[in-house]
């Protein structure tokens, strides 16, 4: 471990965070809880989410994964009402093609997910 990730542990830990048994799912470097309740890498310099499934750690990518999920999710909610009231062949087609999209883009998601 680097000089600089050695420094910025033992800051963390100077302003009262505490070092966790859990580690980095990028890093492996040890993890803490800041004052705020906050999981951090002081290595990765990112914020780290225990999820409570299986307690499961993932990191700010998996959470923007999930929110990613819900839009999609939300916006084919809104393709099924369109497509429900459109009745032009052509918009149709446009519709159908979006949803297409949206749901290949949604099992790629998912596949990503579950690595």
């Amino acid at each position: 471990m680097s000089d600089t990730g050695m420094r910025d542990m033992a800051e963390l830990l100077r302003s009262g965070a505490r070092m966790l048994s859990r580690s980095c799912p990028e890093c492996g470097s040890p993890l803490f809880q800041l004052k705020s309740g906050e999981i951090w890498c002081a290595k990765c310099q990112r914020r780290v989410v225990i999820v409570a499934e299986g307690e499961e750690v993932t990191t700010e990518a998996g959470i923007q994964l999930e929110s990613l999920e819900r839009t999609i999710v939300s916006k084919l909610s809104s393709m099924e009402t369109l497509l429900t009231q459109e009745n032009d062949l052509e918009k149709l087609k446009n519709v159908a093609d979006v949803l297409d999209k949206l749901l290949a883009t949604l099992e790629r998601l998912r596949r990503i997910r579950k690595g």
